[in-house]
C-alpha cells in the first residue's frame, strides 16, 4: 500500500496522535496510519481538486470516513485545533518555507518534513528560527531521501556542519547515512575531475573526515 519512503515516514509518527498531512495527494499515508491503528484521526490536506477527490475515493475504498478527513486548503491555512503532528512530504523547500513561515508552530509535537533536495536550506530555516531537530533519517527508495523531524517547543542552534549534514545523522551515523555520504562523495569526485574546483575538493575532504571520524 505504501512506498518505502512513506512507510519510513509513518515510523516517525507517535501512536495515538492526530496528524495533518499536507499535500496528501491520494491520502495513502493518512489511510495507512488509521488502518494500522497508529492514529485515531488524520487530516488529508491538498490544495488541488484532483488529489482531493482521489483522497475521498481512497477514504471510501478503505471505509475510513470520519477517521481520515479530506481537506481542500493551502498548506496549513485551514489546520484544525486537535492536530498534534504535521507531515509535509514530497514538496520543494521554498514551497515548504512558504507554508511554515510566520506560523505559530509551538502547539505541535512534531513537524515531519521530506523534501527531494535542499535539505541544507531546510535545516538553515530551522536554525534561523531556533527550532529543535528531534530526529533525522536517510532512506533509499529509488533515490536517497532525508527525513527531518523538528519541533518549535524547544530552542537550539546548529553549527554549519550540522546544518549541512544533519545533527542527528552525524550523531547516529547509520549504515544508510554512510552509504548516502559515499554516494555524495562519488558524485562530487566526478564533478571535481572535470572542473578541478577547489570548493568541490574541500567538500570531498569534509565528507572524508566525517567517514573517518
Amino acid at each position: 500500500m505504501l512506498s518505502k519512503r512513506l512507510l519510513e515516514i509513518s515510523k516517525l509518527i507517535d501512536s495515538n496522535k492526530v496528524v495533518y498531512d499536507v499535500g496528501s495527494d491520494h491520502a495513502l499515508l493518512p489511510c495507512f496510519l488509521v488502518k494500522n491503528n497508529i492514529c485515531p484521526k488524520v487530516y488529508a490536506s491538498d490544495n488541488k481538486i484532483g488529489p482531493y477527490n482521489r483522497a475521498i475515493e481512497n477514504i471510501k475504498k478503505y471505509q475510513l470516513e470520519g477517521k481520515v478527513i479530506p481537506v481542500l486548503a493551502e498548506g496549513i491555512e485551514d489546520i484544525r485545533d486537535d492536530v498534534d503532528i504535521i507531515t509535509i512530504c514530497g514538496m520543494g523547500f521554498y514551497t515548504i518555507e512558504h507554508i511554515l513561515e510566520g506560523k505559530n508552530l509551538t502547539k505541535y509535537d512534531k513537524i515531519i518534513v521530506q523534501i527531494n533536495k535542499d535539505n541544507e536550506l531546510l535545516r538553515d530555516f530551522i536554525n534561523k528560527h531556533k527550532y529543535y531537530i528531534i530526529d533525522e533519517e536517510v532512506i533509499f527508495d529509488g533515490f536517497y531521501y532525508e527525513l527531518v523531524v523538528f519541533s518549535a517547543k524547544e530552542e537550539r542552534e546548529y553549527s554549519p556542519l550540522e546544518i549541512k549534514y544533519g545533527p542527528i545523522l552525524l550523531k547516529k551515523k547509520s549504515e544508510m547515512f554512510i552509504k548516502y555520504l559515499n554516494y555524495r562523495k562519488d558524485k562530487l569526485e566526478e564533478i571535481y575531475l572535470r572542473s578541478k574546483n577547489e570548493k568541490i575538493l574541500k567538500e570531498i575532504k569534509e565528507i572524508d573526515s566525517i567517514l573517518l571520524d
